[in-house]
């Protein structure tokens, strides 16, 4: 109310209007004091829950339940209180009994209004881990009958107790059944990924990363062999033209008088003459032709040397492919070398033969047999060339397919070390899980346990009475203060020195105080109604302007005035 209402005006009120105050007062609280008496009493029954810590430390063992203590009690109050359980509990002890008209709404209502969770928690206590400072908590049914409020209360903490073995033993059991699953799922996809290896690497066996230095050394000795046969086959070609150069001045006669190629020559020159006299029918070309042949099936190596020389070139071609895929001491190596130098022996022997059968010309028989044996090595060695360079390309062609192959078994390599990883991991939190499903079935782990029983009230907990009959005095005062105040404000009374200066807009000059002669007292008359308060106010103000010569302006003296009840 500011400066308009203040406590001076509330002691002119409660002194003008009394009666209005003290009639409701006193007809208030004797009415309420009368209600609070004939309140049915409640009893309260109350037990503590203590929460135990685990008995084997967390280092050792972790417990796969990670709520704390309060959201574990909430949810345990919210399964305990669900409307079966409380109807349950109703019909056990006969609490709101159905044949006085209880409805199963009410009485689950009812029931939930009295059970109350409270908790308990250390001084100054942090959370730690799974630890959130409750260290117990109670639980508390209110009823009219004393035996029923320790009974149902008694009822709902076996029920919490139960609850939450149940949950702990239940979550524990899920989530091992939830790795054990996991577990299988990833086994599964690990063998998947290295089944992909397997076939991947059976695929492209020919270009493994681990057979790159293999592949890369393998050239290498590919090459330089090609090189060296390259070489050989060179020096063979320059030996054979020697040797054939040294043969045709042999038959030529460059070494003898008459030789068989001379011979030969002047049977080729004596055809031609002919030739040109007579047709080939004629006996005389016949003749000559006869002769040439005769004269070059002697000069040629016969067809058994023939047969020879390709037998001895088959067998170096045999030999050395076994060199390259056998063992060095392979008996079948051993056997085909044999082999080889048999076939040698052999065909040296029909050279020597033939050259003593055509009366002594060994020389050319020996040039003969040293062109058939640079002929066949340089048939080999052709032949190993273009082995050579086959392997050569196959193994660049393995070399070059490499890092592609390298780069796809990475990935798969990759995934599969990160799911054996997890896979691993999975393994090590099912065991975990395994060990903190035994903890909790061997009641190991954290749990509730009853510190304190319910146990029959005594004495009523509600209502507190005395509480209740100072609080209807307060209310009885207070509404009996309103209806005074009220009736001040219905009846529009000026109330004092600052009610009068807010209706004339000024300080008053001076305060007349209450005067009393101990019989009779003086007061200030009412202004009642808009008429009486505006003459007021008008004789009030033109006392004021006269005294201050014109001007509602207070006198620099009026703080020194005495102030009382206008």
């Amino acid at each position: 109310m500011g400066d308009e209402f203040t406590l001076e005006d509330v002691l002119i009120i409660l002194r003008r209007r009394f009666l209005l105050f003290l009639i409701p007062a006193l007809a208030l609280f004797a009415i309420g004091a009368t209600v609070v008496l004939l309140l049915p009493a409640q009893y309260t029954a109350q037990g503590t829950i203590l929460v135990e810590s685990a008995q084997i430390p967390d280092d050792y063992v972790r417990s796969t339940i990670n709520a704390y203590a309060q959201e574990r009690i909430q949810t345990i109050k919210q399964r305990v209180m669900t409307r079966d359980r409380l109807l349950s509990v109703s019909d056990k002890f006969n609490v709101f009994p159905r044949d006085k008209g209880y409805t199963d709404s009410d009485r689950v209502t009812l029931m939930r209004e009295r059970l109350k969770v409270s908790l308990i928690k250390a001084e100054g206590s942090r959370n730690n881990g799974q630890r959130d400072g409750t260290i117990a908590f109670t639980v508390s049914y209110t009823d009219p009958s004393a035996d029923a409020a320790y009974r149902v209360a008694n009822e709902f903490m076996t029920l919490f107790l139960s609850e939450d073995v149940r949950t702990r033993t239940a979550g524990a059991s899920n989530t091992t059944e939830f790795f054990k699953q996991e577990t299988a799922r990833l086994a599964a996809s690990v063998d998947a990924i290295e089944e992909s290896i397997a076939k991947f690497k059976a695929e492209n066996a020919d270009a493994l990363p681990e057979h790159l230095d293999m592949h890369l050394s393998a050239l290498e000795r590919t090459n330089r062999d090609l090189a060296s046969s390259e070489a050989e086959i060179s020096s063979l070609n320059e030996e054979l033209r020697f040797l054939e150069t040294q043969l045709m001045s042999h038959l030529a006669g460059a070494t003898t008088a008459d030789g068989p190629a001379k011979e030969l020559t002047a049977l080729k020159a004596e055809l031609v003459r002919l030739r040109t006299v007579y047709t080939d029918a004629h006996p005389s070309v016949k003749g000559v032709k006869d002769q040439i042949a005769a004269l070059e099936r002697e000069l040629a190596p016969n067809k058994e040397m023939q047969d020879l020389q390709r037998q001895v070139a088959a067998a170096e071609v045999d030999l050395r492919k076994a060199e390259r895929d056998l063992q060095p001491d392979d008996p079948a190596l051993a056997q085909m070398r044999a082999d080889a130098a048999a076939l040698q022996k052999k065909l040296g022997d029909r050279i020597a033969a033939k050259a003593s059968a055509t009366g002594g010309d060994f020389l050319s028989a020996q040039i003969q047999g040293r062109i058939a044996v640079a002929n066949n090595r340089r048939n080999l060695l052709e032949g190993q060339i273009d082995q050579a360079r086959a392997t050569a390309s196959d193994l660049e062609r393995r070399i070059a397919k490499t890092p592609q192959v390298e780069r796809g078994l990475q990935a798969l390599t990759r995934n599969q070390e990160n799911m054996f990883k997890e896979y691993q991991a999975i393994l090590a939190k099912q065991q975990d899980a395994q060990l903190a499903e035994n903890l909790e079935d061997n009641q190991k782990a954290e749990k509730f346990s009853i510190l304190e029983s319910a146990m029959r009230p005594d004495k009523s907990s509600s209502p507190d009475r005395p509480k209740m009959i100072v609080l209807v005095l307060f209310v009885a005062l207070a509404a009996g203060g309103a209806c005074a105040i009220g009736a001040e404000f219905l009846f529009q009374t000026v109330r004092g020195r600052n009610h009068l200066t807010n209706l004339i807009e000024a300080h008053p000059i001076a305060v007349i105080p209450y005067i009393s002669d101990g019989e009779q007292r003086f007061r200030m008359p009412a202004f009642r109604g808009r008429g009486a308060k505006a003459s007021a106010a008008a004789a009030a103000a033109a006392a004021l302007v006269a005294t201050t010569g014109g001007s509602l302006e207070p006198p620099a003296y009026e703080d020194n005035i005495n102030v009382g009840d206008a």
